[in-house]
């Protein structure tokens, strides 16, 4: 009897896959599992009744990406004609919408699906996993061999920690939870908060109400304006990226590489880092008219430390407005007409909108109960934890994409007869000692509140990657397999097969000889160091640049906000500083 090709050298195995999330990490697990496999199952619960995650939930007035549109894009899948130099939400939704259907995603996911609780089940080696369709209200009980956590982290709205919420009879509203239905025209509204949403929300909401005060408790590093209104391309403009795709390479390629030549600027006591401070701070005096408005809202800490705004002038502007009061310092409790700042003032107002941000502490919104019954809610309660940002310390089988200490997203599967794989406690644990010792370095653990430390000043340990995004990638590039815990399913070498059989004979079309050859293979991938040369592109055309230097961030006398402002509205020249 001839042999079953079930029982050849590396036989796939059937895998059955859960990811929680349709945001971006989430759609991009679907494409890749999809182009480079094929013996398995994937089913994608999201709770909205729609795919793109936060820039679903996202929607307040002037909500727009701080990227550069042409790079917040899949890497591989560039969008060509983008309306502005900062995409709104709106049209950020429509790309992901678009990428689903275009390599038809849609099979895969199942919205209005929130995921209630994950549990190992040791014996079988399986996730079960209870899920509620929100249309329904019926309750779904499934399971899995590996469960992908795709559920970001910047979705849960922080609303502030502050006493009388219940005795306000206004409207309250959060930039992370908009209702869009709402109508601020001619309303007094009390804007709490002053970072990346409060930039864009500021202008976006003073031409149409009758005033606005907004609470300012601390400062923000703001970069020259690129606004969805400054930065609209023109239809011109769109036109020419269309016909042309490869000045959009160009583009996204000189913005990538300049945004991957500034890491140092985050470290401190750089040169980067004293010009880069230099320039914000000249473009910020120019822009705030008043010496009271320079003192309070020019920040003290470094630059990096909190996320940059890239809206500035605007919003800066907008300060100026007359209909604009600024309160600075927070806001210490609400009453049934509005709020009371931290000086004793009362402000009344008819809506309290709160752009302050989301829960950044990575705490699971849903019990994921490991072996033993242990719950990464509790543990991580007390300390974040995690393996390189995609593995949970002894939870087997389940990943996270943009978990803490990451940078970008990836998901892994299994083929070989595995039971089980979990990142090493020792392992975890090494590798946070050693992020905390690394960002003493860096301007993540300076005196301000951002999403890495949880909006705590001297809080946890940064819980974003410890280097650059490059550094990340090559950290990642090839699995560390000592710091896995790997339990096999039987005789760990059934990968073998039983009959002896090579997946090549299997194959009508290969070439039973492939391995006669004239010249050795080619050395680029013979060991890490050439592998690195290689996907680097080492050697290529690109002109030798002075290393840790980056000549937008040099201060220039010219370098007046007219001038910035030009330079920013051009498609062609440089958007690049929008990301310095």
């Amino acid at each position: 009897m001839d042999p079953r090709k079930s029982d050849a050298i590396h036989n796939e195995r059937f895998v059955k896959i859960i990811c929680v999330g349709a945001g971006a990490s989430g759609l991009c697990l679907a494409y890749k599992l999809q182009r480079s496999f094929r013996q398995f199952s994937l089913t994608i619960y999201e709770k909205n009744p729609d795919v793109s995650g936060t820039w679903y939930e996202n929607r307040y007035p002037g909500c727009a990406c701080d990227v550069p549109s042409h790079n917040y894009a899949y890497s591989f899948e560039p969008k060509l004609d983008w309306s502005s130099v900062y995409a709104g939400s709106a049209e950020i939704r429509q790309y992901f919408r678009g990428f689903a259907t275009r390599h038809n995603l849609w099979q895969y996911i199942k919205p209005s699906h929130r995921v209630v609780e994950t549990r190992w089940i040791e014996a079988s080696g399986k996730w079960e996993v209870q899920v509620t369709d929100l249309a329904s209200g019926h309750v779904l009980h499934d399971w899995c061999h590996i469960l992908v956590h795709a559920t970001g982290y910047l979705n849960q709205p922080a609303w502030p920690q502050i006493p009388g919420w219940k005795d306000y009879t206004g409207i309250t509203l959060h930039s992370a939870d908009y209702d869009e239905t709402v109508s601020l025209a001619g309303k007094d509204v009390l804007l709490i908060g002053a970072g990346s949403s409060a930039v864009q929300i500021l202008p976006a909401i003073q031409p149409i109400v009758n005033r606005v005060k907004i609470f300012i408790r601390s400062p923000t590093w703001l970069l020259p304006d690129i606004s969805t209104e400054a930065g609209q391309f023109s239809p011109e403009q769109i036109a020419r990226f269309v016909e042309h795709p490869e000045s959009v390479q160009r583009l996204r390629l000189e913005n990538e590489r300049t945004m991957n030549s500034i890491f140092t600027m985050y470290l401190r006591d750089t040169v980067l880092q004293r010009q880069s401070r230099e320039l914000l701070e000249s473009v910020m005096r120019k822009g705030l008219p008043k010496e009271e408005m320079q003192r309070r809202l020019i920040p003290t800490f470094a630059v990096g430390c909190k996320r940059v705004v890239p809206s500035g002038f605007r919003y800066l502007e907008t300060l100026s407005k007359a209909n604009v009061e600024i309160v600075y310092g927070g806001v210490s409790s609400v009453s049934a007409t509005g709020c009371c700042s931290e000086e004793g003032t009362a402000h009344r107002g008819d809506v309290i909108l709160c752009a302050t941000g989301f829960d950044a502490s990575f705490i699971p919104r849903y019990p994921i109960l490991g072996p033993g019954g242990r719950n990464l809610q509790a543990e991580w309660a007390q300390e974040i934890g995690g393996y390189m940002g995609v593995g949970i310390s002894e939870f087997p089988n389940t990943f996270t994409m943009l978990g803490p200490y990451t940078s970008v997203p990836n998901g892994p599967t299994l083929t070989e007869p595995i039971h089980s794989m979990a990142p090493k406690r020792e392992a975890c644990a090494a590798f946070t000692a050693h992020v905390a010792a690394v960002m003493h370095k860096t301007v993540w653990t300076d005196r301000c509140r951002n999403s890495h430390n949880n909006h705590a000043i001297s809080g946890r340990t940064p819980t974003t990657w410890p280097g650059s995004t490059l550094h990340y990638l090559e950290a990642i590039r090839e699995p560390r397999y000592d710091d896995w815990d790997l339990r096999y399913a039987g005789n760990r070498f059934a990968w073998l097969g039983t009959t002896g059989i090579s997946q090549a004979e299997w194959d009508a079309t290969a070439d039973l000889a492939y391995y006669i050859r004239q010249a050795d293979d080619d050395a680029r991938w013979a060991s890490r160091w050439r592998r690195n040369l290689a996907v680097a592109k080492t050697g290529t055309m690109m002109p030798p640049r002075i290393l840790h230097r980056q000549a937008k961030l040099a201060a220039k006398e010219d370098d007046r906000p007219d001038r910035l402002q030009s330079r920013a509205e051009s498609p062609e020249g440089d958007l690049v500083l929008s990301q310095a």
